[in-house]
């Protein structure tokens, strides 16, 4: 039988959000972001181990409450999340774990994901020929192509040169699952032709296989901006999540 493994890249220095302090570590409804991403993922207890890449000169992993756990291993990262990635593929081939193991890789800095989403990629992955599984949503809002040269004035942050059509148009989120050996060939594969990948679908997509898209929930938003903070605290105290 398949194991199931986690790779929760920590690296971000969180340079849009605008702070000291990474926003994986930010302070939200009384605990770390990322202990409550941790913590969500501890819960099923499905995982043989959740790996996570930090950088060389992280000091406030081993701060977290739930890095204390056993099934919770820090790693050194990379300079891209790729990199980071790839370490944590690395790091779960080197515990002997089979190619066809499924590894689920998960934003640090997205604490509202969901035990109904992550049992829907579960379910997902359960399907024969499955080859591999995205959480998105579709887009809901008008999309707006901006101009990258225009003359618009200082208040207005830049000019419209276009509505994109957002049939068949979906916003990808995390987790995303794919099978061990197929992930760590599509991102060595990424790397070796200077490819960037902002999440490892893409890396599957430039490979030639097309995950599967899971609807997940809007709430599984993704800590980028400061405003964000506030949205995410209230969902996580209207589920009863904040630490008193």
């Amino acid at each position: 039988m398949n194991k199931l493994w986690a790779v929760i890249p920590a690296g971000g220095k969180g340079l849009r959000f605008g702070s000291q302090v990474p926003k994986q570590y930010m302070t939200v409804a009384g605990q770390p972001v990322l202990d409550h991403v941790l913590r969500a993922f501890l819960k099923p207890n499905i995982f043989q181990s959740i790996v996570v890449p930090v950088p060389p000169d992280d000091r406030r992993f081993h701060e977290l409450a739930a890095s204390g756990d056993d099934r919770v291993v820090a790693i050194v990262g990379g300079a891209e999340r790729a990199d980071s990635v790839q370490a944590g593929l690395d790091w779960i081939e080197a515990q002997g774990a089979d190619a066809s193991d499924w590894v689920f890789v998960h934003d640090a800095a997205r604490p509202l994901i969901t035990q109904h989403e992550l049992h829907a990629l579960l379910d997902a992955i359960d399907a024969t020929n499955c080859p591999g599984a995205v959480l998105g949503v579709p887009a809901a809002d008008t999309l707006k192509r901006v101009d990258q040269i225009c003359s618009c004035p200082e208040e207005s942050d830049s000019c419209i040169a276009e509505t994109v059509d957002r049939t068949g148009l979906w916003h990808a989120m995390t987790p995303q699952v794919f099978r061990l050996g197929e992930l760590s060939k599509a991102l060595q594969i990424a790397n070796e032709t200077n490819m960037l990948v902002t999440d490892e679908a893409q890396a599957m997509e430039a490979n030639g296989q097309l995950p599967w898209l899971i609807r997940g929930r809007r709430s599984n938003i993704k800590l980028t901006y400061p405003e964000d903070l506030e949205l995410i605290e209230a969902l996580l105290v209207a589920r009863g999540e904040a630490a008193l």
